[in-house]
């Protein structure tokens, strides 16, 4: 029962979340007047107005899915992974690599399995370097994955502009990955990839190992109270190691798919999944599911964004700061269930 109550609680926090923003949002767009009414609808029709917008706004929720899911495990463990960006990128140059001067001789299909799983194991090895950065010299995760971030950012132009540039531009940009190298489309016409889908089985596994599994019950103790974990004899250190490989690899076959399934190539342009994935993350209560259902409503969100801005010359960035206003929303509404819930107790003391 009271697990139905805080799964309900959680629904209802982001439902109310997401009410109480698109409500300050449509008022402060009619006193710039934008008519309500046709905000909505024109940001519907940009975002699932026709089987092409819908698969659309699907393709762009899978790195937000993945990238969600890696800040979620992470988070639910106590591991304050905010390095999602550059562990995306990291995968994604991995990825690139192989698929332009690093080609494999071999089946299309068995090398691209092998070099998606490389990505990840990239991306997975970023992680860990905060985690050793932890172990052997106190630096906090939250600290280092920070940093990280930058410096994967520089590593990866340095890369596009050097051994990757594609040599017939001088944009800032890789060569396009080969034919054999890229993820199939499950819907003609579109760019709706078999990454989207498998992010989608990702998310069903995660739930299914965090609810049924004993590693999956350790990991959410550990994050509740890593001392009474101890207690209970679980092995702390090496769960906090294991979500954060897991956060990474998420993050990196997020990057990988990405360029596999989508752009084909990787430029000097900020991606920003990694940081929108602690937006989803949040937003889908650090749930697997739930973070489905976010990942499609912020795919949703940035799709019809597009539709307003050129529609009615509403800027893009308008579904950035809608973004950020939902995770603010959720965060207090959490904050203040919790501290009412946490009222009766001390009354009672």
């Amino acid at each position: 029962m009271s697990r139905w109550l805080a799964a309900s609680s959680g629904i209802l926090i982001a439902v109310g979340a997401i009410s109480a923003v698109i409500l300050v949002v449509l008022i402060g767009l009619a006193l710039l007047g934008h008519a309500p009414t046709t905000v909505l609808t024109t940001w519907f029709h940009g975002a699932a107005g026709s089987w092409t917008r819908l698969a659309l706004s699907v393709q762009e929720a899978g790195p937000l899915l993945l990238t969600g899911l890696a800040a979620a495990v992470a988070f639910r463990c106590g591991v304050w992974n905010i390095g999602a960006e550059g562990q995306f990128l990291i995968g994604a140059v991995t990825m690139v690599a192989f698929g332009t001067v690093l080609l494999i001789p071999g089946p299309g299909w068995l090398i691209l399995s092998i070099v998606l799983i490389l990505s990840a194991f990239s991306g997975a090895a970023w992680a860990l370097l905060a985690t050793g950065l932890e172990r052997w010299r106190g630096v906090p995760v939250v600290l280092s994955t920070i940093l990280l971030n930058f410096i994967a950012v520089a590593v990866v132009g340095m890369l596009v502009q050097g051994p990757l540039h594609d040599p017939t531009t001088t944009a800032p940009q890789t060569a396009l990955m080969a034919e054999q190298m890229r993820l199939p489309v499950l819907v003609e016409g579109t760019r709706l990839h078999l990454g989207v889908l498998l992010a989608a089985i990702i998310a069903v596994a995660l739930w299914l190992v965090l609810k049924r599994t004993t590693i999956g019950f350790e990991v959410q103790v550990v994050g509740l109270n890593p001392d009474a974990a101890r207690l209970m004899g679980m092995p702390v250190g090496a769960r906090q190691v294991l979500v954060m490989a897991v956060s990474g690899g998420l993050a990196g076959f997020a990057g990988a798919a990405h360029v596999a399934g989508v752009t084909g190539m990787l430029s000097g342009s900020p991606v920003s999944y990694g940081y929108a994935g602690i937006a989803v993350a949040m937003l889908g209560r650090l749930h697997p599911l739930g973070i489905l259902v976010a990942a499609l409503f912020l795919g949703m969100l940035s799709t019809g964004a597009s539709g307003l801005e050129r529609r009615l010359g509403i800027p893009h960035d308008l579904g950035d700061v809608v973004q950020g206003l939902l995770v603010l929303a959720v965060l207090v509404g959490g904050g203040i269930t919790a501290r009412r819930a946490l009222r009766p107790q001390a009354e009672s003391t």
